[in-house]
């Protein structure tokens, strides 16, 4: 059945509007009344103090067409802020969330208005994931570990050229490191459904791959036209999972180790798409396709991502646990890491192929 379509039935929610461009801030408020959004009551989710100045100006735009727009933070992007964030909607009585930030304050609204039921408005201040239209949140439990669980897709997906260009260029990168993924994560889904383990949605994988492609061919991320094209990949990576009802389209073994990192890391991880950026040259390494190797590193040195260990400041070693580890962090997740030696000879084989030593 490879290459066909699952056999459930696609019905699922889509943002109803997507605007990417210089400006569309100061258009938030006219854009969201001609979509026939509420706009009565509005609640606006922020991360820090860098995200609530924006949070801030989008409150105050929104004040002219809405009868009352409170602010809160999200605080850490915990469980508990989502409960929290979810509880003063309900005592507020809002009619619309809108997150301003970035990763924190969009999955703490995510699941905020999946538990009030009204709709979430994004808007980030940075493009460094594809969670921005993804179901999917990343919160902190209560033993300080990071969870996956689905969160409200959001209604409306508003990113500002302009204001994300702005952020630091880490963060460009890294969003250009979990974009790129979508690729590798691709070959894993076809795989699992050679193994007759998952069916692959040929519709949603489309949609993936078309969101990582213009990025093989983009000289520079710091440009207006980079930076608009990497907010469109990652909109439609998360449109993509949307399509497919699950992550597989934008998350295999690259995400794994990105995972063993994190757990391995703490609170000295590195950005997750730096991370993943490091886990798809392994992937390709594993697979050995050295042609499609060769086009993403040669694509990571011109848009900057990690193409050793080092650049982020790891050793081999730790790269090599983080291999033989990555596996459990999500079981039953085949990928090509299922199929391969994860023996200690065999791993650091590997890492000497995916980073050329």
């Amino acid at each position: 059945m490879t290459g066909h379509a699952p056999t459930r039935t696609r019905v699922r929610r889509l943002p109803r509007v997507v605007d990417v461009g210089a400006g569309t801030v100061a258009e938030l408020p006219g854009t969201l009344l001609r979509a026939g959004f509420p706009l009565e009551r509005v609640l606006v989710v922020c991360g820090g103090e860098t995200t609530e100045r924006w949070a801030r100006e989008v409150a105050d735009r929104l004040t002219g067409v809405s009868d009352r727009v409170d602010i809160r933070r999200a605080g850490a992007g915990s469980c508990a802020d989502a409960e929290r964030i979810g509880t003063v909607a309900r005592e507020l009585d809002v009619d619309l969330l809108v997150a301003v930030g970035g990763g924190r304050a969009i999955d703490v609204a995510k699941i905020a208005a999946l538990s009030c039921e009204v709709d979430v408005v994004v808007v980030p201040t940075a493009v460094s994931h594809d969670g921005i239209s993804s179901p999917v949140t990343s919160l902190l439990n209560a033993a300080g570990e990071r969870n996956s669980q689905p969160g409200a897709v959001p209604a409306a997906v508003i990113i500002d050229t302009e204001l994300v260009a702005a952020a630091p260029a880490r963060l460009l990168t890294a969003g250009a490191g979990d974009l790129l993924s979508n690729l590798s994560a691709i070959e894993d889904w076809r795989l699992a459904d050679r193994r007759g383990l998952e069916s692959f949605d040929a519709y949603a994988a489309l949609i993936a791959d078309g969101a990582a492609q213009p990025l093989l061919r983009l000289e520079r991320l710091s440009t207006p036209a980079g930076v608009e094209t990497l907010a469109k990949g990652l909109i439609l990576s998360g449109l993509a999972m949307v399509t497919a009802g699950t992550s597989r389209p934008c998350s295999g073994a690259e995400h794994l180790i990105s995972h063993s990192l994190d757990a391995l890391l703490g609170g000295r991880a590195r950005l997750h798409g730096e991370q993943v950026a490091l886990g798809v040259l392994i992937a390709a390494a594993a697979r050995e396709l050295p042609e499609h190797a060769e086009a993403l590193r040669s694509a990571f040195g011109r848009l900057g991502l990690p193409l050793q260990p080092a650049d982020l400041g790891l050793s081999m070693e730790l790269m090599a646990q983080a291999v033989r580890a990555a596996p459990a962090t999500r079981p039953g997740r085949y990928t090509v890491l299922d199929e391969i030696d994860l023996g200690s000879a065999a791993v650091f084989d590997l890492l000497e192929r995916a980073f050329l030593q």
